[in-house]
């Protein structure tokens, strides 16, 4: 026989036989302990049984006491936030609880089994419940995520109104970072849901970069250097520190620079120095160096960025299955494994893996900031070797298709690579 019975919690006990206790789960474990928090400040936005679960318990009567057949980390969770008293599935008969206990396992098994909710449909459902006012914890809890992103997407989903019914709530959460900058909101609102995550990382690298510089200006100026609007009259260009390369900034200003004249271009600070005695500033070369110090600095965060972004990538080798085929191959076919498979007679795994592209991002032969600079300005592409050229190149295309953004460093790089190789052609 069966009934639903409201029963006191302190009554009730994990299943047992002959002292063996019959629930394969560890209670304890770490994972375990994890879970049923979970599940405990669910119950605890139960509004219609507070402090209790959805599903009910099913328990056994033996005597006066009840045992768990199914729920003992209901159970737990329940004992976690102190409820006292709670609904279950009551079985005088030990074999119809057991069977119980099995079709509630089906229905478990069924209900996994059904398509899990995309990125957009849970930041739907999660929307709904904010529009009905629920507390960040309560949606929390019931989507089992951060409150904190709750709160974030809740912000997000305001600043751009209807805009976010299609867009995750990791894209709210981000719009919600950029709040009061209605240029950033404009271009994470009006992006597709494929470029989002590259504006973002955009934004956020433009951001660092303006408090970098700022940082650095206000250091130069505490060191005794004159920040200028402009160039003055009679000086050139002599050094760019990028925002991205304090250290070497650092050490300019150690070294002493109190009088010096700097001023802010697109890629850093730039440090000027006066023309040589008697030579005339000509202007179109004062500008071309200027020029050609900020592209050497932008060239070099280019590449920091470069492998920055590999990095972030590595431990998931298909979130850039291009970059990863490339590099793998650069991999294998690099002296020492050719060699190996030579001499061993072995082949090689050709599936890429992060250690195979660590390895194939070094064994790529790069291009230098002089020779780009030069097949850029001049169009003369002999400064470059055809075969890092190549290298370059292959790598460049390879990550923007996998979504990187390229700088405009790479752009021109990418365009220099082109002059060498085409060069090359024309010679064969």
């Amino acid at each position: 026989m069966q009934t639903m019975e409201l029963v006191n919690i302190e009554d009730v006990y994990p299943y047992e036989e002959n002292d063996v206790r019959m629930n394969p789960r560890d209670v304890e474990s770490k994972e375990c302990r994890e879970y049923i928090a979970q599940l405990a400040e669910q119950f605890r936005y139960n509004r219609l049984n507070p402090g209790q679960p959805r599903v009910r318990p099913i328990l056994y009567r033996d005597g006066g006491i009840y045992q768990i057949i199914d729920g003992e980390c209901r159970y737990e969770a329940m004992k976690l936030i102190g409820t006292k008293k709670f609904y279950a599935d009551v079985y005088d008969d030990l074999d119809d609880a057991e069977t119980a206990r099995q079709e509630a396992a089906k229905a478990m098994v069924e209900t996994d089994a059904k398509r899990a909710l995309t990125a957009e449909e849970m930041s739907r459902g999660v929307q709904q419940m904010l529009a009905l006012d629920l507390p960040d914890e309560e949606v929390a809890a019931v989507a089992r995520i951060d409150a904190g992103k709750v709160g974030r997407a809740r912000r997000g989903a305001r600043v751009v109104s209807d805009a976010a019914y299609d867009m995750t709530l990791d894209r709210l959460a981000a719009i919600a970072e950029f709040e009061g900058d209605e240029e950033a909101v404009a271009k994470l609102r009006d992006c597709t849901q494929k470029e989002w995550a590259r504006v973002y990382e955009g934004l956020r690298a433009e951001r660092e970069r303006r408090r970098a510089m700022d940082e650095m200006t206000e250091a130069a100026r505490a060191a005794g250097v004159t920040i200028a609007e402009r160039t003055p009259e009679g000086y050139v260009a002599k050094q760019t520190f990028s925002a991205y390369n304090r250290a070497a900034f650092d050490r300019h200003l150690e070294a002493g620079c109190e009088g010096e004249i700097a001023v802010v271009s697109d890629y850093g600070l730039t440090f000027l120095s006066p023309a040589a005695a008697g030579a005339e500033v000509d202007e179109g070369r004062q500008r071309e160096e200027q020029e050609r110090s900020d592209f050497y600095a932008a060239f070099e965060d280019a590449r920091r960025a470069r492998a920055a972004w590999i990095g972030s990538h590595i431990g998931d080798v298909t979130s850039m299955r291009k970059t990863a085929r490339l590099l793998t191959c650069k991999a294998l076919t690099s002296r020492e494994v050719g060699g190996f498979e030579e001499v061993s007679g072995a082949k090689v795994e050709s599936a890429p893996c992060p250690l195979a592209v660590a390895l194939g991002y070094q064994s790529l032969q790069g291009v230098t900031a002089f020779g780009v600079w030069n097949a850029h300005r001049h169009g003369d592409g002999s400064y470059l070797y055809g075969s890092a050229a190549r290298d370059t190149l292959d790598l460049l295309d390879a990550m923007a298709a996998d979504g990187y953004g390229l700088h405009d460093a790479e752009e021109k790089t990418a365009a220099a690579c082109r002059i060498t190789i085409e060069e090359e052609s024309d010679e064969q």
